[in-house]
């Protein structure tokens, strides 16, 4: 798991390959005037999920993992607070059919992190994360789901 800021990278540090154009991406100003949508970056190798969420309490957000996506979670208006956990054998999880997406019911030594505008967080496949939680009053965020496909920086 990784917490930065897009204000942090300003010709700092570069990414893996994958990840550096998933992030070279968002960091466009069109990027932030795009409509709730999908957007093809390089296909299904690396796309963005635009949405319009809002934030619930810790107990009504369902913690996740992914198979074959790192999620770079992209918070462009709003604030949330993310969960995170390591995956560790005895996580048991539920895979949606169909679906890169494991949903799990309880999660060890979750901690979190708390994003403002601007702020990212990228799980890798080896991480449970648990998105659009509040401790306080629900809020709307606008934000971006990048998905890369994790054997692209293997």
């Amino acid at each position: 798991m990784i917490f930065s800021s897009l204000n942090a990278l300003k010709g700092k540090f570069e990414y893996p390959a994958a990840i550096q154009k998933a992030i070279d991406f968002m960091s466009t100003e069109d990027f932030k005037k795009l409509p709730v949508g999908r957007y093809e970056i390089e296909g299904d190798d690396i796309f963005a999920l635009v949405q319009d969420q809002t934030t619930g309490l810790v107990s009504e957000k369902k913690a996740e993992s992914h198979g074959n996506y790192i999620d770079i979670q992209f918070l462009m208006s709003g604030e949330e607070m993310q969960g995170y956990a390591p995956l560790t054998a005895s996580a048991v999880g539920k895979q949606v059919e169909g679906k890169d997406n494991i949903f799990y019911d309880d999660v060890e030594n979750e901690q979190f992190v708390h994003l403002k505008a601007g702020d990212f967080t990228i799980y890798f496949t080896n991480d449970i994360h648990r998105p659009n939680c509040t401790d306080s009053q629900s809020m709307d965020i606008h934000k971006a789901v990048i998905k890369v496909r994790e054997s692209l920086i293997k």
